[in-house]
């Protein structure tokens, strides 16, 4: 079973959201600011981070960075109403590893679909065709 941490100050989108990928058989931490994200992600091991970025006492950019500085290789998804291209250019950079719009066209099922597949492990079909399309040498 995987374990999301959810940081998420809107608390309706937050039951939404967590209800949602418990269907999917996950473990949802959730914690209502930055502040309180960075304190679950240090006494808990979560195998994604799904933030929002506008948040009370620290914000999605922030916490990126304090988690970036534990752990470079979680993966970690940004989930908000802020699109301004400038900002998630940087965010790529910090190393986020995706990007959702909640907005009014948000679909719960798009985002369960993104989060499944950062943490499924690839199949057999997807592996044969990664190691055929690379060149790999061959050691006698």
């Amino acid at each position: 079973m995987y374990k999301i941490l959810l940081v998420e100050d809107d608390r309706e989108t937050a039951s939404y959201v967590k209800s949602g990928l418990e269907l999917e058989e996950m473990t949802v931490d959730v914690a209502v600011d930055g502040q309180d994200g960075f304190e679950c992600f240090q006494k808990n091991e979560y195998d994604l981070v799904l933030l929002d970025l506008e948040m009370p006492r620290m914000n999605g950019e922030e916490l990126v960075i304090k988690i970036r500085n534990i752990n470079p290789y979680i993966d970690i998804i940004v989930y908000t109403n802020y699109s301004q291209f400038a900002d998630i250019k940087k965010l790529v950079n910090l190393g986020i590893n995706g990007y959702i719009n909640k907005g009014p066209e948000a679909d719960l099922r798009e985002l369960i679909n993104i989060v499944k597949s950062k943490l499924e492990p690839i199949n057999e079909d997807a592996m044969k065709t990664l190691i055929n399309g690379t060149d790999v040498m061959k050691v006698d």
